[in-house]
């Protein structure tokens, strides 16, 4: 195949690899969703379908040395995706999310960690890679995606992104070999790359350890609040200060006291509902944990309530306490 031949095969057959590279977008983004993730945090910068610039696909195919049988079946990204999340433990769901689908066979064209256990001395240009082809013709948006039809997927942290925005060009797909101090120079920023990710992934797992986490306190107080309440909770950043204002008074026993208290005072639901579409405090379950304190804490709840003190003084009418800050 001549290059006049590539052209014309490719151009007739881009609309195909477009679809394809969509398909697949749609496919991780609800298997992500089905994960309860939200995608505008999750993944930091939007994922498109990218094809190859035909430029670049007949450098890469007839000028690059890469000693192609075939050169059009041969490569592999001529569509592409890239994910980009914050963390590493972040790209393992990505990459289960790949594996787990029935729709493709994949190929991982390329591990990072693999890569460091075998030379755990070498640092080079990171991502996981794989390659995705349909396991059967799939009809999508008026394509037909053909068995043999690959799709390339790069997942890569944000830091690994920066690395890679840097360096791709200037080492990785250059023609001459970088001087021994750039080298030297992209060592050194893959090894505070891999430290500052290490640090990261542990600040993380230390944030979401507590009793809060440990007895699903948010998720057991979203459930008796969608029960009792009979509407959907809507918690808000701020309702994390008020857990851990107050994490040492959390305990295995904290939701069956609340559940208790629920029961004694059944009056509580319905002051809740009264006031859920005027006041925000009261669409969150944390408002049942701090209903818990005034009967029982109070005093300790006075002296460390970290918000404006409005809100606690609407709470103890309903519950018959009163508010008398120092």
């Amino acid at each position: 195949m001549n290059e006049s031949e590539f052209l014309v095969k490719w151009k007739s057959e881009k609309p195909t690899y477009e679809a394809w590279g969509r398909f697949i977008v749609q496919e991780i983004d609800a298997a992500l969703k089905a994960k309860n993730l939200n995608l505008n945090k999750f993944i930091k910068i939007p994922v498109i379908p990218r094809t190859k610039d035909e430029t670049s696909l007949i450098d890469k195919a007839f000028y690059r040395n890469k000693n192609y049988k075939n050169p059009y079946d041969d490569i592999e990204d001529k569509i592409g995706l890239r994910y980009v999340v914050l963390l590493t433990e972040d790209i393992k769901v990505i990459s289960h999310v790949i594996k787990s689908n029935n729709n493709w066979d994949f190929v991982s064209a390329r591990d990072y960690e693999d890569e460091r256990d075998k030379d755990p001395y070498l640092f080079t240009y990171q991502s996981v890679h794989f390659v995705l082809r349909p396991k059967k013709e799939i009809e999508f948006e008026g394509s037909v995606i053909a068995l043999n039809t690959p799709c390339e997927i790069q997942v890569r942290t944000l830091l690994q992104h920066a690395h890679a925005e840097l360096t791709h060009d200037e080492i990785y797909k250059s023609n001459r070999d970088p001087r021994s101090e750039v080298h030297r120079a992209v060592a050194k920023s893959m090894a505070l790359i891999e430290a500052t990710d290490e640090i990261f992934c542990k600040s993380k797992e230390l944030m979401n350890s507590g009793p809060l986490t440990e007895f699903k306190v948010i998720e057991s107080l979203d459930s008796i609040y969608k029960n009792k309440v009979g509407l959907e909770p809507q918690n808000q950043k701020s309702s994390l200060l008020r857990y851990q204002a107050f994490e040492d008074l959390i305990s295995e026993e904290l939701i069956k006291n609340i559940s208790e208290l629920i029961l004694k005072y059944g009056f509580l639901p319905s002051k809740i509902s009264q006031k859920y579409h005027t006041r925000s405090f009261y669409q969150q379950s944390v408002i049942l944990f701090v209903y818990w304190l005034l009967k029982n804490n109070k005093q300790r709840l006075l002296k460390d309530w970290p918000l404006e003190h409005q809100y606690l003084e609407r709470l103890g009418v309903d519950v018959g306490e009163s508010i008398n800050f120092y």
